[in-house]
């Protein structure tokens, strides 16, 4: 596979989900887009032949990296840094889109209401579809506390389920 073919697949198979992650990240549509963009410039500059088994993580990893770093840009030159990071973009997100059914969205506002290491667990791992390893590798952190944090997560999520489901019965 040429480096071109190789940079056409990871565009058509993973831009969409850097999108819906990076916005997770910087809580704006168009700041995950750049997010998204600087990621597939960079890629543009790797051995792509070497990155190629292992380039899902590296993408999510550069992805992460470059929204964090336009939210600490933000954050720096705003004059009320609290109030601009929190405003959220009322674009809805592809993912948003995607859940034309009553339960879905029921379980996106779950998601959402997750503490954010969790949240970004939950996309990558059901969204993304990473390995735990993937995960562990974007998040920089270990495989078990990938595994504790998410099995937390899920908890929490059939738990306020649960009680959706009764206090609507």
């Amino acid at each position: 596979m040429t480096p071109e073919q190789i940079i056409t697949e990871a565009l058509d198979n993973y831009e969409s989900l850097l999108i819906s992650y990076a916005r997770e990240i910087t809580g704006e549509l168009e700041s995950a887009k750049d997010a998204v963009q600087e990621t597939f410039l960079r890629l543009s500059g790797q051995n792509l032949k070497v990155l190629q088994p292992r380039l899902r993580p590296w993408l999510f990893v550069v992805c992460r990296n470059c929204a964090l770093d336009h939210v600490r840009k933000i954050v720096r030159l705003s004059p009320d840094p609290i109030e601009d990071h929190n405003q959220v973009s009322s674009d809805p997100a592809p993912d948003e889109r995607a859940m034309a059914s009553e339960e879905g969205r029921r379980i996106w506002d779950l998601v959402a209401s997750l503490p954010l290491q969790q949240r970004e667990i939950v996309k990558l791992k059901f969204e993304a579809g990473l390995s735990y390893k993937e995960m562990a590798e974007t998040l920089r952190t270990s495989v078990s506390t990938i595994g504790v944090q998410l099995h937390e997560a899920m908890q929490t999520l059939r738990a306020q389920w649960n009680r959706e489901t009764t206090e609507a019965a």
